[in-house]
């Protein structure tokens, strides 16, 4: 059966901060993901933004470990392009011991002009950068050393020789770079998925894999896009899920330029219809979910799928029955609803 997987940057409700309440449901729906079997508790990484979003992935897993024992914890992602190489093998070390070997880290180029500024880099650095700090993990994971000149033991090195190395992207470089120096890729589209993340792995990824001798055995597919399953889907969708997920996309438009960003237009667009936009999306009842996520099974044969139900300003109780609802109506289906085989 294909894993299923949640991911967070654990964002309050727009125009409130983060509190340790929040923070609490956050721990509580991971516990209960862990629960329904969810093999991974991804985290998402930003910097200088004003809504909360999480800048210390790392710090939250550090908490998620704690109080849970078989749920993986993986980064999605940590922007490698900003971080100390050592302090963050030696982080990740750090946390592998203390989760007993279940951190992934997935590392990624970044893309937000502001962040690259606030952190003293250049946008057109960032291929150099991510070939210098995947080499540089590779290494100290697999031998418990970082390489010259460095040279020197990681001080706790993780329980995981090597720790798995994960990286996201969508452009061919990055591509190529996870299938030459990674364990896996972790991909996403949230408009239009059947066409966009089957295009993305006949086009792009397949080759990618085919050119760098990787096949299923030793590279792992990491696949997400905008879900939401329920038999109350559209009251869910108008009330909490559609203006959650209008928020996440606006902002993501506002950080990488507004209207001069490479995005969809409508998400740039001054009028967002929340119906237009929901039916390029994967909502409604769980049956129909199932059988649309076979469906992309069939042409990106991803080995887990994530979901995002902490959309910023869904309540954590309304996160917590959709986390249920996809582990028990939609996971089990999918790749064995109709017409589709399981891959």
């Amino acid at each position: 059966m294909i894993a299923f997987s949640t991911i967070t940057d654990m964002r309050p409700a727009p125009g409130t901060v983060p509190t340790p309440a929040h923070y609490d449901g956050h721990v509580r729906l991971v516990q209960v993901a862990e629960e329904l079997g969810y093999r991974t508790a991804w985290v998402s990484e930003q910097h200088g933004m004003d809504d909360g979003y999480l800048p210390s992935p790392l710090l939250a897993l550090s908490a998620f470990a704690r109080e849970t024992t078989t749920i993986r914890l993986g980064t999605g992602i940590v922007i490698l392009p900003f971080t100390q190489l050592r302090r963050l093998a030696q982080d990740a070390g750090v946390l592998d011991v203390l989760s007993g070997g279940r951190l992934t880290l997935g590392v990624g180029s970044g893309v937000h002009p502001h962040e690259f500024r606030i952190y003293e880099r250049r946008l057109e650095d960032r291929g150099p950068a991510m070939e210098e700090g995947l080499a540089f993990l590779r290494t100290a994971f697999a031998t418990g050393r970082a390489p010259q000149p460095d040279g020197l033991p990681l001080p706790v090195p993780p329980v995981q020789r090597p720790l798995p190395l994960i990286v996201g992207g969508l452009v061919r470089p990055a591509l190529d770079r996870a299938a030459r120096l990674a364990d896996g890729h972790f991909g996403f589209g949230f408009y239009d998925p059947e066409e966009d993340l089957t295009r993305l792995y006949g086009n792009v990824i397949a080759p990618a894999m085919e050119r760098h001798g990787r096949d299923a055995s030793d590279f792992q597919l990491i696949a997400s896009t905008m879900v939401w399953a329920s038999e109350d889907w559209e009251r869910e969708w108008r009330d909490h899920v559609g203006p959650a997920f209008q928020y996440q996309q606006r902002r993501y438009a506002e950080w990488a330029g507004g209207d001069d960003a490479d995005l969809p237009a409508f998400v740039t667009a001054s009028s967002w219809d929340l119906e237009e936009v929901r039916a390029r999306l994967m909502v409604g009842p769980p049956a129909e979910v199932a059988e649309r996520l076979s469906a992309i099974h069939a042409g990106y044969p991803f080995d887990e799928f994530v979901v995002w139900p902490t959309l910023p300003g869904v309540p954590h109780e309304l996160a917590e029955q959709f986390v249920r609802t996809f582990a028990t109506e939609v996971a089990p289906a999918i790749g064995t609803s109709t017409g589709t085989a399981k891959g």
